[in-house]
């Protein structure tokens, strides 16, 4: 009789054993799966109520003595935010339209150069795309629902949540035919119209290296070789105006031919391109800006928010071809001499979603420093060591 008892209690704790050791498993693999959806950005649920406010905030990089890149947040009020302090290196940060996120490129994982979105705030870094080939030059639709990267030297779109992404520029059933026409494409970045679905982007011909390539498409022609400007010059970067009629041109080196000999010349010019009246054959203005001797040249064109003036960073032409940066400048869009605001060595302009100030670094590889100028030329100096680029405005 007591056998048979001490058996009964044998088995009833045998069954608690068990049910405690199932009840763990599944706490384990609930918690796991959990941590694998938080991963995720469509698996993200901020669950905190007071979120910061990013107005007047700036997403840079810094890098660090490894020249390795870190993220980092300068708030208005000086102080920063480093957000990522690794040996990973991180790349070209860019604010969602609500200033609620950055998108940046690091090869935190596997050494692949993977999109990564995180809060202006450093909490819950998520990775965005998976898979090989390095991804970068991420940049938001104005929508806030897309974000556009390069690929392996091809223009690509996936939605904020990173669950779907497409192949835009060349799209997939000409891609055969343009490398035919072209030659073999690597796309430098790319930009989204504001307010409709044009695309612009630079691009270098592989085989040659020094050819640009400015290059538009709109939907309605995607069943169609889309409309290509071939341009070659040095270095070719391009830039919205705000109601995506028009496009500012800044070409380095670019050869045109010459209107008394019709020879070809190098020139460098600053120009706008209009679509207002067609889209497919936009009209070339006389540009704002011009070396006709090539001595001189423009690059990082950005249109400010008003539509009114470009920035741009003057650059001179060194002997052997190497652009060195001397000034920060800015040109109303209607025409009119360039003023400089900046003297020295200027980088990567952002404007101000006011329109009131630039943001940018200034200073040799290695020591460069982040200010902001006004329209005016006043100018104050945010950083005071280390190195500091791609300085970003918050939109919000």
């Amino acid at each position: 009789m007591r056998s048979k008892l001490d058996e009964a209690c044998h088995n009833l704790d045998d069954m608690r054993r068990q049910k405690t050791l199932f009840g763990i498993l599944f706490l384990v693999i609930l918690i796991g799966a959990l941590a694998l959806i938080r991963s995720q950005p469509w698996g993200r649920v901020d669950l905190r109520f007071l979120k910061p406010d990013s107005s007047g905030w700036i997403a840079c990089i810094k890098v660090n003595e490894n020249e390795h890149g870190d993220l980092s947040v300068i708030k208005p009020d000086g102080s920063e935010i480093l957000i990522t302090n690794d040996e990973a290196n991180d790349l070209a940060p860019a604010w969602s339209p609500d200033g609620k996120k950055i998108v940046f490129s690091s090869n935190r994982v596997d050494n692949v150069y993977q999109l990564f979105t995180v809060d202006p705030d450093g909490a819950g870094i998520s990775q965005l795309t998976q898979g090989s080939g390095a991804k970068l030059e991420p940049a938001y639709d104005i929508d806030g629902k897309h974000i556009l990267y390069i690929a392996q030297g091809i223009v690509t779109e996936i939605d904020a949540k990173g669950i779907h992404a497409e192949q835009l520029v060349p799209p997939p059933h000409l891609l055969k035919q343009m490398q035919e026409q072209m030659g073999q494409l690597s796309f430098r970045y790319a930009r989204r119209a504001p307010t409709e679905h044009r695309l612009i982007g630079a691009a270098q011909r592989v085989d040659t290296g020094e050819l640009a390539i400015f290059h538009y498409i709109h939907p309605d022609y995607q069943q169609e070789t889309p409309p290509v400007t071939l341009l070659e010059a040095v270095r070719v970067d391009i830039d919205w105006s705000k109601n995506s009629s028009e496009m500012v041109l800044a070409a380095a080196g670019a050869v045109l031919p010459d209107p008394q000999t019709n020879q070809p010349r190098k020139v460098s010019m600053l120009a706008i391109i209009d679509f207002t009246e067609n889209v497919t054959q936009p009209a070339l203005a006389p540009p704002l800006w011009g070396s006709q001797d090539n001595s001189e040249a423009a690059i990082q064109p950005v249109w400010s928010p008003d539509g009114t003036r470009i920035a741009y960073v003057r650059c001179e032409f060194e002997k052997g071809g190497a652009l060195k940066r001397t000034g920060l400048m800015v040109i109303a869009s209607d025409g009119g001499s360039p003023t400089e605001l900046i003297d020295g060595e200027a980088w990567d302009p952002s404007w101000s979603p006011d329109g009131k100030q630039i943001v940018f670094s200034l200073g040799p590889e290695g020591n460069r420093q982040l200010y902001t100028v006004t329209l005016e030329g006043e100018q104050k100096q945010l950083t005071q060591s280390g190195d500091y680029i791609r300085p970003r405005f918050s939109p919000k």
